[in-house]
């Protein structure tokens, strides 16, 4: 198991590392349910890492692979976004995401030395950060939060 997060309602997120799938059990580790599978497409992961809930109560995770899933609570899915690069919207091994209070989606693009924010329907917005340690600059970022 990589990680474990909890979210919000008791309920935790569980990320399998090496087969790309994830589940949702209740802080007493009574299972729920599972969804997505190893896969490259926008539905499946390759391997999720970060995950938030949203004001929505949509799941919002950050696979490594290189793009953002967004699903409703019941596992379904609801949209995804990005792709491998270092292009605005693209993403180097995103790591880690969160939503702010007016729905932005906040990411952590660990391996292009950046945090990208985004619309709720995937849109670019802005990002900031890059390769240094200089003011402004960063290194590897694995982590965001509001």
């Amino acid at each position: 198991v990589h990680g474990d997060f909890r979210l919000r309602r008791n309920i935790m997120w569980r990320s399998l590392f090496r087969d790309g799938i994830s589940g949702v059990v209740h802080d007493e580790a009574e299972f729920v349910r599972i969804f997505g599978f190893y896969g490259s497409d926008d539905r499946n992961f390759n391997h999720p890492i970060g995950v938030c809930v949203d004001g929505d109560n949509h799941i919002v995770v950050a696979d490594t692979d290189g793009i953002v899933v967004v699903a409703r609570r019941d596992g379904s899915f609801v949209r995804a976004f990005g792709s491998h690069g270092n292009a605005h919207g693209q993403f180097g091994d995103p790591h880690d995401v969160c939503v702010n209070a007016a729905g932005l989606i906040i990411v952590a693009d660990t391996k292009n030395h950046r945090v990208q924010m985004f619309c709720r329907d995937g849109t670019f917005l802005c990002a900031f950060g890059s390769y240094g340690d200089a003011h402004g600059q960063l290194f590897m970022p694995r982590g965001v939060c509001v």
